[in-house]
Formats: C-alpha cells, structure tokens, sequence
C-alpha cells in the first residue's frame, strides 16, 4: 500500500511541476514584504547606455515610481543581508521599490512554477540551474539578458554558458559557484577521530559511523533529507562511476541497471550501518537541515550540502565548522562533485519592468556597496568584481573557501540540463524512499528506475 500511495503522489507532484501550466501548487505562503524605506536622494535618469528609461515630470525633477518584486529562498542570514540591500538599492533609487518574497527551499519551484503560469510571477527570481530547461522549455519564461542593462563580461564566460545559457541565450546570472562538500562539526571530528584532510571511500565512512552510532545509540555520523539523497549522494555515487550525468545530451541513459542497483544499495547500507540518522527523523527538517535538533546540539557529526550553504551550518552550532571531500569510490571516475555556477538569479520576461529589474540585478552583483552587504550570504561569489571586493576587505569566509577549494579540485564534473529534469527527480525520489522503506529491493528500484527514465526521456526527446 505504502508504495501504491506514494506512486500515485509523486505523479501528482510531476503533473504539478512540469506542467507548467495546469497551474496547480500553492499560494502566497511563507513569504513577507520586504519594508519600504522613503528616503529621498539625487534621482538616476539614464541606463548605462545613456538612454532616458523613465517617464519624467513636464519639470524633468522626477522619475516614474516603479515596483519590483525579487523572490529568493534561503536561511535567516541571506533574508537579512537581502532586505538590508533592499534598502540601499531604494534609499540611492527612491523611485524604485522593492517587495521581498522569501521562504526557505523546500516548495519554492513548486510556488514558483505556479506563478510563472498564471502570469503573477515576481520580476526577479532567485534560480537554480538544474531548473532552466524544465521553465524555458515550456515557454519563454526567462529574459534574455544580453538585451537589458546588465553587466554579464564580469561573470566568467566558461560559467555563463555552462550554467546560465539556453538556446544561445544568457537567461541566469550566476551569483555563486561551487560544489557538494561535507560540513563538520570540528568538536564532533575530534571527539570520533575524523580526519579531515584524508578523502574517505564510502566503504570507511560506513565502518566509522557503524562505530560511532554502536558506541552512542543518540549519534550518527551524518544525517540527510530527501533532497540530498536525491540530488547530491546518489548522482555523486552515479557520477564517480560514469563520470558523468544520468542522462547523455541525446536523451539517452548513462548508467546501467547494475550501477543503479549499487547506488541504491550505497543509501540503504547507509542507514543500516547507523551511519545516517533513521529517514523518518531527518524528514522533520527537509530544506532546513541546520535546523536539525542532533546537529545542532552536536550529535551528529556530518551535513553533505552545497558550499553556498557554508554560513547558515556555521551560525546553527557553538562548535567550530570546518568540511571536507566527500566519499569517493575506489577507481572513481570523477569526484563526483558537480561543480559550477549552479544558483543566480533570473529576470520574469513578462515583466513591465525588465530594464529596472535588471539594473536592480546588476547593482546587487557588481556594486561594491552591495557587495559589501550581501557578503557571502549565497555561497562563493561568481563575479570578478565581487571575488576582488571581498579579497580586499577579507570578507571571504575561510570555511567556504576551503570548501569551495576542495569542490572544484580533484576531477569535478558539471551535470547537463537534461539531466536536472524534474520529472527525473520525482521518478527518483519515490524509488529511493520505497527502498529506504523496505517497499523494494535496490535490485526492484533500480529495474524500476531504467524503465520509467526511459519511458519518460523517450517522451522528453519527442517534444
């Protein structure tokens, strides 16, 4: 029963994200309306092309009062940095006004996807990577932004069109790169002997983490939602032995069912060995990890994230946080660390107000004002201006460094659009939690898993 209801649950969430267009999801949320600032100041009148962008007064003392609407997820740090460069954005712009929607991750493409849609989607967008093809292949959702005021050379060209770029369009201004890396807390390291610098198999992460829980019931190693199992262990584990994404540029799989069958059984020893925190308990905080009751009173040991995620790990625990690699297979292909320009921010094509979101867009990611604010409040940042801004006022937090460092050296790879595909994603989260559950073998999953990709990729390719 328990694998009927969940089938039938993950299809109605597909129908929700990709059909763009049933318009089914939620409303408004866990967002709030960033506070207005009416400080008046010298008013701009030209973009950075010269051009009068605004309606003027018969006088020419005044410009059209514009609204803007900017969504974003994340922890409490990036709302407060984001809302404080709101306000310097509006107290330099008084004609401009910009109305913060915010939450934390788990929901927000759905409650994006839902907008989009209906046509009330905010002007600009916070945006991951993997989602590009899912929205701009349904329709042309996303502004190309070589056509509005926004500087793009500062962004490094191998990154804007490995990550940001559709159908020869720049459509996703990166505002981080990095990888998957390990968090640790540095006390919990020292307490169970981990070795920090030494790049453990999957094999030695499980014989410590079986001896850390058999000594402790209360602790494990590591601990992992559904979304990290799905996004990151599993494509990781797949990658380290392709070298590559899950699908090839031609619509076509890129493992077996034997290397899935292995991947799923790497998640199931996981849990069975004690090394990760029983699945029903860690799904109290998926997308909000750090929040997690264990890890933060220092009972688990290890959080596998983004490195963009650094400073949300640090603030959630009173001992040091430091990382390291993640585990690498034996022979592995590559780390199977998908390294790139993963999070940014895109611009609503239907908006009224595109040239003013860009600007807004611009300001916030070469302006050294806003650079000085947002810090490094999403991860390691992908502009030259901004990566020379907080070097000189050191202002680069030495843990994401670090991890920004590890994630991209020792063979990373970059995971193609088709790859990130929604549906995919959905396929694979039910498969992985009926094995979890004990509802099918990772032999049954795995058989599973190839036959609904293939069905799927073979309707995919047909659009």
């Amino acid at each position: 029963m328990r694998k009927s209801l969940k089938r039938i649950t993950a299809l109605a969430l597909s129908a929700c994200m990709v059909g763009a267009m049933a318009g089914c999801g939620n409303g408004d949320s866990g967002t709030t309306a960033a506070p207005k600032d009416n400080t008046t100041a010298a008013q701009e009148k030209t973009t950075a092309g010269g051009e009068t962008t605004a309606a003027e007064t018969k006088g020419g003392d005044s410009e059209k009062q514009v609204t803007l609407r900017f969504s974003w997820w994340g922890g409490d740090s990036r709302h407060e940095a984001t809302l404080e460069a709101i306000k310097a954005y509006e107290k330099a712009h008084p004609n401009v006004k910009i109305e913060g929607e915010y939450q934390g991750y788990d929901g927000y493409y759905e409650k994006m996807i839902t907008t989009l849609s209906s046509g009330t989607a905010p002007d600009i967008m916070q945006f991951h990577r993997d989602w590009i093809a899912d929205v701009q292949g349904a329709k042309h959702y996303l502004a190309d932004m070589s056509k509005l005021p926004v500087d793009l050379t500062t962004l490094d060209q191998t990154v804007l069109s490995g990550s940001g770029t559709y159908n020869d369009e720049p459509v996703l201004y990166s505002c981080s790169i990095g990888g998957q890396i390990m968090y640790v807390n540095k006390e919990f390291a020292d307490k169970h002997g981990l070795d920090l610098e030494k790049v453990y198999t999957w094999e030695e992460i499980m014989a410590l983490g079986k001896e850390i829980h058999d000594a402790n019931p209360d602790e494990y190693l590591m601990t992992a939602d559904i979304d990290v199992l799905n996004r990151l262990i599993i494509l990781e584990y797949l990658a380290q032995m392709t070298g590559g994404s899950i699908v090839n540029e031609d619509y076509s799989l890129n493992f077996t069912e034997e290397q899935m069958t292995a991947a799923l059984h790497n998640i199931k020893d996981l849990y069975e060995t004690g090394t990760m925190e029983p699945f029903g308990e860690s799904a109290v905080f998926v997308g909000q990890m750090e929040q997690n009751t264990k890890w933060v009173n220092g009972q688990i040991g290890i959080l596998l994230d983004i490195t963009g995620a650094t400073a949300k790990y640090a603030a959630s625990i009173e001992a040091e946080l430091d990382c390291m690699s993640i585990p690498v297979m034996k022979d592995a292909k590559s780390s199977g660390v998908d390294f790139s320009g993963n999070m940014g921010f895109v611009i609503n094509d239907a908006s009224e107000n595109k040239e003013e979101a860009a600007k807004f867009l611009d300001w916030m990611m070469n302006d050294e004002e806003a650079i000085k604010i947002l810090k490094d409040c999403r991860g390691y940042p992908a502009t030259s201006t901004a990566i020379d801004v907080m070097t000189k006022e050191n202002l680069l937090n030495p843990v994401m460094k670090k991890a920004t460092e590890i994630a991209g050296d020792n063979n990373p790879f970059s995971i193609n659009a088709i790859s990130g595909n929604t549906e995919l994603e959905t396929i694979r989260k039910d498969i992985i939690q009926e094995v979890i559950y004990g509802d099918s073998t990772p032999e049954e999953g795995a058989k599973e898993m190839v036959e609904s990709y293939t069905e799927l990729l073979e309707t995919l390719k047909n659009k």
